[in-house]
């Protein structure tokens, strides 16, 4: 009976690990995949992707997988989801059961798939995506100290994060549970991930992702933008995170060249105080799932801190401010009480 049955992998992220190229690359191939028995498509309007099924996991809803999978061709062996939210829900223990339940009721086993970054690196883009985005304007510093506190390291201490779901698979025949490493030095995630799966590619190579389609970083430039941003909405009383901001400083940094000076945060010293700070986790964690140390399977990233330092000359420096201002206008332009609030202050002095 087990013999029979087809499979569902979900590649669950994590978050920061170009799952946003991935997809890209999925998409792309999707006819590619379907002559190989692999089924990519979502039900839900293509915005919203695997997203229902998401929200639906994190609830305890299952009406909407049983609809999902329901549609699914009946010849589909193998049926292939993507999207990084998927982590959250799948690590706790309490959806476990009643998920690998139902995909057993509808004939499937489940394999997950996550890409994982080291701590460092997985730490310097969380800062460059949750700055640009406007969900705080800390300093660097202040970030990484909030986010090595009790309530943050257990996003980064994978050992932790994933001991519910690896004692789910060790004790399942339904459940498979497989890591990659994530880094530029390792290769195309797209071409790891079909490899990991056994998924060759065809004779005329897999299809490149759509290069519209991605995230690109905003660069030095932009990370500080995007503070700058931060900094006058809390001088005008507006919560950032109430904004729609995703585009504003990508978009500005673009136009201005920033994106391919990188931020980075660490340099060599403070790298290595993180790294050092989930070692011991980062070596139980590997040894459990890979069989051997940490560093065996994911190498180091050279940290090099680069930063954007604001020009001294006044003529320069009023540009820089010119920019947050009209950043900050195309915000209100969609949210007016930033409107109203930006009206009774004025420009920066």
């Amino acid at each position: 009976m087990a013999a029979s049955r087809r499979n569902l992998v979900i590649h669950a992220g994590t978050h920061k690990t170009a799952t946003s190229y991935i997809q890209s690359r999925l998409a792309a191939n999707q006819s590619l995949l379907a002559r190989r028995g692999i089924t990519y498509r979502y039900q839900a309007a293509s915005g919203l992707k695997f997203k229902p099924l998401v929200h639906a996991l994190v609830r305890g809803e299952w009406g909407p997988w049983r609809q999902s999978l329901a549609a699914l061709p009946a010849g589909a062996a193998t049926v292939l989801m993507s999207a990084e939210q998927f982590t959250k829900p799948l690590v706790r223990p309490d959806r476990h059961e009643p998920l690998l339940e139902l995909l057993a009721e509808a004939g499937f086993r489940l394999r997950v798939v996550v890409f994982l970054r080291d701590q460092p690196d997985y730490i310097n883009a969380r800062f460059v995506h949750s700055t640009r985005r406007l969900y705080h304007h800390q300093s660097f510093e202040a970030y990484v100290a909030e986010q090595l506190g009790p309530e943050r390291r257990p996003i980064y201490d994978y050992a932790h994060l994933f001991t519910p779901l690896l004692d789910r698979a060790q004790h399942s025949g339904d459940l498979d549970c497989r890591f990659l490493p994530y880094g530029s030095a390792l290769g195309d995630p797209f071409e790891r991930l079909m490899a990991s799966q056994g998924w060759e590619p065809p004779a005329q190579g897999w299809r490149p992702a759509d290069p519209q389609r991605g995230n690109v970083q905003p660069g030095c430039g932009g990370v500080w933008l995007a503070q700058a941003i931060g900094e006058r909405l809390t001088q005008l009383g507006v919560k950032a995170t109430a904004l729609h901001t995703g585009s504003v400083v990508r978009r500005i940094a673009e136009r201005q060249g920033w994106t391919e000076d990188r931020y980075c945060g660490f340099d060599a010293e403070s790298a290595a105080r993180v790294v050092e700070h989930f070692a011991a986790a980062n070596d139980a964690f590997a040894h459990r799932v890979w069989g051997c140390p940490w560093r065996e399977r994911v190498p180091a990233v050279t940290m090099q801190r680069r930063q954007f330092e604001p020009p001294a000359d006044p003529a320069a420096r009023w540009q820089l401010d010119r920019l947050v201002e009209l950043a900050i206008a195309s915000l209100a332009r969609q949210n007016p009480p930033l409107a109203r609030a930006l009206a009774v202050a004025g420009p920066i002095r």
